[in-house]
């Protein structure tokens, strides 16, 4: 599929949303903590994750072209009275497995003591690891674990307390062809310069897509554009959602936070998985935003964790 949008209003839908941006509370918040964390990692004297920024910078480039070559949805819904409790309740069963999750990623770097367990899910996702790897083999336990806690046992908890499926991501799509063709650039000219150079062999690069399928890209999609962008859409309005999520899913890589900063403390470690993990969360959420459902975001994050 080719972009058939005319340069006027290509152009037209970047300088909408850019003055759109300009005038939002929301995204002034989102820079004011960005730049706060930027500092408390300067002034405590730990590496700024340069690398982490400029992949971000990237997405967020790539976010604001496919603004331009889609629309936005027609109408912004935040809905009231008995409908609103029912969305907040469901916010509340997404913050359950946020930190539940969450919490097998501190483990997984070693922040929490492996020891620290928690009824019934801890037993659960450890059945599951064994059976990944079963299944897999050694180390690949998370192909199983993962997709179960981060998308089946959620959304089958979800729809019994009242959502729509075509609500948590899964409806009808805009503009998905033009989104794809605008971000899956650079990723193939980057994946066919690695293969040609030798730096990285088909299989390796198909075992690096399968993995990153299985473990987290549309997983992680799920868990934080599907269902916590969206009820956050439906209590917020769009721009607060995608700021809030965005926030929610750099901290949610807190144990990521604590390796890269040498486990100095949890005000760093929170500050580094904003400055990097949140400005990615942001443009991928821009994208869910703009295309109505989870295909691009999930193929850019399976794309881009594929590059590093």
């Amino acid at each position: 599929m080719t972009i058939t949008a005319s340069p006027t209003i290509f152009r037209g839908n970047i300088i909408h949303a850019l003055k759109l941006a300009a005038a939002s509370r929301c995204a002034w918040f989102f820079a004011a903590v960005w730049l706060a964390s930027v500092l408390v990692l300067g002034v405590g004297g730990h590496d700024i994750p340069a690398a982490g920024i400029v992949v971000g910078s990237v997405l967020l480039l790539l976010s604001l072209l496919v603004t331009g070559a889609t629309e936005p949805a027609m109408a912004v819904i935040v809905v009231d009275g008995p409908a609103r409790r029912r969305v907040w309740a469901h916010l509340g069963l997404v913050a359950v497995f946020i930190a539940l999750t969450g919490w097998n990623n501190l483990a997984f770097h070693n922040v929490i003591d492996g020891n620290a367990n928690i009824p019934l899910w801890t037993p659960l996702v450890e059945w599951l690891q064994r059976l990944g790897e079963q299944w897999f083999g050694e180390s690949l336990g998370n192909f199983v674990a993962n997709p179960v806690t981060y998308v089946l046992i959620p959304l089958v908890v979800l729809l019994l307390a009242g959502a729509r499926l075509s609500t948590l991501g899964f409806g009808k799509g805009h503009r998905v062809g033009r989104a794809l063709l605008i971000c899956c650039a650079m990723p193939l000219v980057w994946f066919t310069y690695t293969l040609i150079s030798g730096q990285l062999t088909i299989v390796r690069l198909l075992g690096s897509l399968a993995s990153n399928v299985m473990q987290n890209g549309f997983l992680e999609e799920f868990l934080f554009r599907g269902i916590l962008q969206t009820r956050l859409r439906l209590l917020a309005g769009p721009g607060w959602a995608l700021v809030l999520q965005a926030l929610v899913f750099g901290v949610w890589h807190l144990g990521s936070g604590f390796a890269n900063t040498g486990h100095a403390g949890l005000l760093p470690a929170i500050a580094v998985t904003i400055v990097q993990q949140s400005l990615i969360g942001l443009a991928l959420g821009i994208l869910f935003e703009r295309t109505r459902n989870l295909l691009v975001p999930s193929v850019v994050h399976i794309a881009l964790n594929s590059m590093s």
